[in-house]
């Protein structure tokens, strides 16, 4: 072909940098990128030449990556791939996760973990990606069979570019944390660290030797590591700038963890999750203010009967912190309906509202009365999420989403009402789920939406 037919092709007349930003656009939503020959970048390189040069040449679409390993065969087929996709990457800021699925441990020797040092069919990977360590932003590690050596040797490098750390260890041990936490206290751009941890081990005391993070960046900081309420006062202590935090308590422990006097001020905190089987959240509230939440959320799967749930010492914190609740979720038995309700009238700036296992007696207090013109619990909701047992009348759930939704809530006050969510997560929420649809099934048609969630024991999306 001449020069003029080759520029009468639409793909040459267009500017490289217009098919850069075009090939971006058709990158996947996710954080991770999971290669995939039928999406994007990999599909990009199938339509001709021209796309594939251009697609290998564009460092952007090559960055972030997910990779899932099952077995030792993973591992020896998808190393060298993994290598090409982060080597046409260039210089950027790297996102990766990293996921050891597959490993049961049970069927594990009962070995020391340094029998298995050279066993570790992940090693490679590990060594692949800590040799990149220069170019981390974000970091997500699910590493679920045996211990790693290559993680031992990571302190000795430095990640400077490194915002967000995730990791999930089914087997810890300092040896294997601290070299991992050294790491982690150098990095002077990490804002954002989340810590799950399933060895179901309680952590009672707060060890600084261990734990070396670089606390007074952090603004992110989540873990599902069981911690005392000592513990978790203590990262508050530690983290004057976070904005989103997560904590999954265990029960208080022995004496000598006995909280100082005080009361710990987070004036930058925003959104607050908690989670726990056991807990004893009233020395958590009574010793913490935050004058800046707008999103609270507590999961517990237990009642707590013995100690119930701590009304006094919530209701002190929300008056101590003065501040405007828009979210609330609480799942838990041993919150009544009654003393939801006392709570709801000191919070009339949600719009958010998330509950499982109540009846009449709240669906009564939200409910507004037009005809008298009274007004109602939490005037300005616009999302209703509910799951678990209902002890509710025939069309009492429905009578209150009719009376707080209108086609146009700007002309209606009280009728905020845009979205109302199913959560199920259990058998007994399955077995329920025609019953609340055809219960809805008016309102439905006026234009409400409603939505229905299959949800873990963790609130997660399945």
């Amino acid at each position: 072909m001449t020069g003029n037919e080759l520029f009468s092709f639409p793909f040459n007349r267009i500017p490289v940098e217009i098919w850069a930003n075009i090939f971006i656009m058709c990158l996947p939503p996710q954080r991770y990128i999971q290669p995939n020959t039928s999406q994007a970048p990999l599909l990009l390189c199938q339509v001709n030449r021209a796309w594939r040069s251009t697609a290998l040449s564009l460092s952007d679409l090559w960055s972030s990556i997910s990779v899932e390993l099952c077995e030792r065969s993973d591992v020896e087929r998808k190393l060298e791939g993994i290598g090409a996709w982060l080597g046409r990457s260039g210089v950027r800021p790297l996102t990766i996760s990293l996921h050891s699925g597959g490993v049961d441990l049970e069927d594990l020797p009962d070995l020391g973990w340094r029998d298995w040092e050279s066993e570790v069919f992940l090693d490679p990977i590990l060594d692949l990606f800590i040799s990149l360590i220069g170019r981390w932003e974000d970091i997500q590690w699910k590493l679920l069979g045996p211990f790693y050596g290559s993680i031992l040797s990571i302190h000795l490098f430095r990640a400077p570019l490194l915002k967000r750390f995730e990791i999930d260890f089914n087997l810890g041990t300092s040896e294997v944390t601290k070299p991992l936490f050294s790491m982690l206290s150098t990095s002077p751009l990490l804002t954002d660290f989340v810590w799950h941890d399933n060895s179901n081990e309680y952590v009672c005391q707060f060890h600084k030797a261990e734990f070396t993070l670089p606390w007074s960046q952090l603004t992110q900081f989540h873990t599902h590591h069981h911690l005392d309420v000592k513990t978790c006062l203590q990262v508050f202590g530690l983290c004057p700038n976070l904005i989103g935090c997560t904590l999954s308590f265990a029960i208080l422990g022995p004496p000598w963890t006995a909280i100082p006097p005080g009361v710990s001020v987070v004036h930058k905190l925003q959104a607050l999750t908690l989670w726990g089987q056991r807990y004893q959240t009233n020395e958590f509230f009574d010793h913490l203010t935050l004058p800046a939440l707008s999103a609270f959320a507590l999961e517990s799967s237990v009642s707590n009967h013995d100690t119930g749930w701590p009304q006094d010492s919530f209701v002190g914190f929300l008056s101590r912190s003065g501040c405007h609740l828009k979210t609330f979720k609480v799942h838990t038995p041993a919150l009544s309906s009654y003393e939801l309700v006392d709570l709801l009238c000191l919070l009339p700036t949600l719009t958010e509202l998330s509950i499982e296992g109540l009846g009449d007696t709240l669906f009564h207090s939200l409910t507004y009365d037009e005809t008298t013109g009274g007004s109602c619990l939490c005037p300005k909701l616009e999302i209703f999420a509910f799951g678990g047992y209902f002890n509710s009348s025939d069309g009492t759930l429905a009578r209150m989403l009719e009376s707080r939704y209108h086609s146009d809530a700007s002309q209606s006050q009280n009728k905020c009402l845009r979205r109302v969510t199913i959560m199920l997560t259990d058998r007994y929420g399955y077995e329920r789920l025609d019953m609340y649809m055809k219960e809805l099934e008016t309102i439905r048609k006026k234009g409400l939406r409603v939505v229905v969630e299959k949800m873990d024991r963790r609130r997660r999306l399945i």
